[in-house]
């Protein structure tokens, strides 16, 4: 088979897997095939970079054409092996409406093909190329860990050079505030807060792409490539905090308006421009640390020929291929649908009056506007028991119901470092909510530094448990979920349409009660409320846990 015949064939595997079969739904009633899930990312500023690594990877296979050419067509067994395995991870992908695993199985699929019908030499000239396609899938469910832990650590970076350079600076959560001193109140110098398009995630990918081109172009051997790759990270981070100390000197000598702009609406041109800084000074970080391994370095690539041979590819594997997508995609069209997870499982009210606590409504606050996709249901409710702040015992508790898009649910460590809370111990409680029946939820022990009215800072600690809720089961682990969710799409039809409930109870034990509206507790105590809560509240809002009462009560 002639190579133009092979990418024909391979293109036509390729499109049916991407752009034929309707893939991931959430938990929607509608599903998007891969390259429609693609095309709906590639317009976030974060992914647009993922449009250009298909290119370059056509790029990077067509400057070696000639090479290729010039190799021996050896097709190994092996490649039916890794082909085998994409095509079930696809037909999983799509049980579990899981766009990761369709991802993973057409990326996984090329390799099969290429191994197949063209061999480990081939493969071996080709890897390169094959890396840079891996850039194209949008890893979407970093936004919700990798992006806050970025913006934690951008800002208590930043903050240490400042406090370090002697311009004291106070941090909370992810906000860089001038420390009060000389008549001047806290915030007057400058107030910048972090958001998540200055914690590094709009450049890291692209610029972990730039890093992984430069080393490859400018050094011949593998370990010095992935020493250039790996910079990536530690430059972005370098690049971004110099932006954040551009924007801080700019908010000091021309005013906040002009530096930053409206946070809330629109950033000003001195914002926007600044950008431009991340990827300067990443660019001469590896463009220095290239130049410094460029000395130990053993030259550059030899040029490629001009030739164009003809590929020969022998013509039973390509059509194999072809074959085994599609009955792939068959397998997909012909298994039942799995149920879109309509049926929650939790009923999505907090009672107003439960034991000794009273309850008051509280709206989202700005970072659960931020975070969460708009059609994510929320309730939130404050419990106070009566009497004096000498006597008092408050809470917060939360539910969180999934929208269409699995991002709705998140480990919720990880709006807790964005919050400015730092993680001190971790485990898990089991709560007796019925007679003999045991609800496990994960307890947080979480700590962060707070301004008082007299403009200094005191450390409060909390209690945060919390636990996931599906469709008929429960957990407080979010790698269990995860499993849950795949296991049961795949093998039982349903889709869980998660739901996790939080209770914050602060401890108390270094605030008096005129400071924080409630009694002095430490952590034992304050984690007795929290169980206490759970113990009350679980049964009326879990439809598991209300059926179970309501069987014994018969």
């Amino acid at each position: 088979m002639r190579g133009r015949n092979f990418l024909i064939l391979m293109a036509a595997a390729v499109a049916m897997l991407m752009a034929f079969q309707p893939y991931a739904a959430g938990y929607g009633t509608f599903r998007l095939t891969l390259l429609e899930e693609l095309l709906l990312r590639w317009k976030d500023p974060t992914w647009q970079h993922g449009l250009l690594a298909p290119l370059i990877a056509g790029w990077l296979v067509w400057r070696q054409r000639a090479e290729l050419a010039a190799l021996p067509v050896q097709g190994r067994f092996s490649g039916w092996l890794a082909a085998g395995v994409a095509l079930l991870a696809y037909f999983g992908g799509y049980k579990a409406n899981n766009y990761y695993l369709g991802a993973f199985a057409v990326q996984l699929f090329l390799a099969g093909v290429v191994v197949t019908c063209l061999g480990w030499a081939h493969a071996r000239r080709l890897c390169f190329a094959w890396l840079m396609l891996g850039f194209m899938w949008p890893l979407v469910f970093l936004e919700d860990s990798l992006s806050f832990r970025l913006r934690v650590l951008m800002v208590e970076t930043t903050s240490f050079v400042l406090n370090g350079i002697g311009l004291d600076t106070i941090r909370e959560g992810t906000a860089l505030i001038s420390s009060p001193g000389a008549g001047r109140a806290a915030g007057e110098l400058f107030s910048l807060k972090v958001d998540g398009p200055c914690s590094g995630m709009r450049s890291l990918f692209a610029l972990l792409m730039v890093s992984a081109l430069f080393g490859y172009f400018r050094q011949k051997s593998l370990p010095r490539r992935l020493l250039l790759f790996l910079a990536g990270f530690p430059l972005a981070v370098l690049a971004n905090m110099a932006r954040l100390l551009i924007l801080i000197g700019g908010t000091m000598l021309f005013g906040q308006e002009f530096a930053v702009g409206d946070q809330e609406k629109e950033v000003s041109t001195f914002h926007f421009v600044s950008g431009l800084v991340v990827y300067l000074v990443a660019l001469l970080g590896l463009q220095g640390l290239s130049r410094l391994m460029g000395g130990m370095a053993a030259g550059n690539p030899a040029p490629l020929p001009n030739l164009v041979p003809v590929m020969k590819v022998c013509w039973p594997g390509p059509v194999l291929m072809v074959l085994g997508a599609a009955g792939s995609l068959a397998a997909c069209r012909l298994s039942p649908e799995v149920r879109a997870g309509d049926a929650a499982g939790v009923v999505m009210e907090l009672p107003t009056a439960v034991g000794r606590f009273l309850g008051q409504p509280m709206e989202k606050d700005a970072a659960e506007k931020a975070l969460l996709p708009e059609d994510t249901q929320l309730v939130k409710m404050q419990y106070r028991s009566p009497g004096s702040a000498e006597d008092r015992d408050v809470a917060q508790v939360t539910l969180v119901l999934a929208g269409a898009e699995r991002r709705s649910i998140h480990r919720p460590e990880v709006c807790l470092d964005g919050q400015g809370w730092t993680l001190l111990d971790s485990r898990v409680l089991d709560v007796e909510v019925l007679p003999g029946r045991f609800l496990p939820v994960k307890d947080l022990l979480v700590e962060r530094q707070v301004r008082m009215k007299d403009g200094g800072s005191r450390t409060l600690r909390a209690h945060y448990a919390y636990w996931f809720i599906g469709t008929d089961v429960t957990t407080p682990s979010n790698a269990r979920r995860v499993w849950l969710s795949t296991w049961d799409n795949i093998f039982r039809n349903i889709n869980h349409r998660w739901a996790y409930a939080s209770i914050t109870c602060w401890v108390t034990e270094n605030l008096q009660p005129a400071e924080s509206g409630q009694r002095v507790r430490d952590s034992e105590m304050s984690a007795a409320v929290v169980r206490e809560l759970i113990r009350l509240l679980a049964p009326k809002f879990q439809k598991e846990l209300r059926e179970a009462r309501g069987a014994e009560s018969l």
